[in-house]
């Protein structure tokens, strides 16, 4: 939210609870038990003309039928839903009852993230994996995929562990890091073309000019 929160960009969220305050943004907590859910919060927003929305969850079809209506209507909708990943949301969502054609036309992408536990930069082992350890890494990345990255086995790779020291309290590891599965990345092998990068093609065909297709285009990057 930080990076699209602009002063010419006019945000709404509806949250459960409201978290964290942001400077810019209209923020409002919603109260289930007076009928303040997400749906009425999605529903009052639209009426105030609102170039992005937020809403905490998608709880319900209600909430979703909303949310799909206001992105074709031209507002950039942002949720999050509990699946356990990015595929799995399309699935969800359709069974919530979804219609497919408008989901398919709405749809911008899609993230799941998980949270990994960071090694502690002053105490972590370098180590060779065994030929066996390798293989099974492999073959869980997908052995096709993996060959792409160019990893190849020898004894001079390296992957690392915990060990513990005074900095990370002996526990090898400090913070947390995100790992992120992004299933328009697919769509985007398959040869699909994101709004930006449409607009940055017609500015290069001098149908358009590059200041106006980060201007309009940047949500949909």
């Amino acid at each position: 939210m930080k990076h699209i929160n602009t002063p010419d960009r006019k945000i709404w969220t509806a949250e459960d609870p409201v978290e964290i305050t942001q400077r810019g943004l209209r923020q409002v907590q919603v109260h289930p038990k007076i009928g303040f859910d997400f749906a009425a919060a999605m529903r009052a927003f639209l009426r105030a003309d609102p170039d992005v929305i937020m809403v905490g969850e998608m709880r319900d079809l209600e909430t979703a039928k909303i949310g799909v209506e206001a992105s074709l209507t031209g507002h950039l909708v942002l949720s999050t839903l509990h699946t356990n990943s990015a595929p799995e949301t399309i699935s969800r969502l359709l069974d919530m009852g979804i219609d497919p054609l408008n989901f398919a036309d709405s749809l911008l992408g899609v993230l799941a993230q998980r949270l990994v536990r960071t090694l502690c930069e002053k105490c972590k082992e370098a180590y060779t994996p065994t030929q066996e350890e390798y293989d099974q890494i492999a073959e869980n990345y997908g052995s096709e995929y993996f060959k792409q990255q160019k990893i190849p086995y020898s004894k001079n790779l390296k992957l690392y562990r915990p060990k513990g020291c005074d900095a990370c309290d002996h526990t090898g590891y400090i913070e947390r890091h995100e790992s992120i599965d992004v299933i328009r990345k697919i769509a985007m092998e398959e040869g699909m073309l994101t709004l930006y990068q449409d607009g940055v093609l017609k500015a290069f065909q001098g149908l358009t000019d590059i200041k106006q297709v980060h201007r309009v285009c940047t949500s949909g990057r």
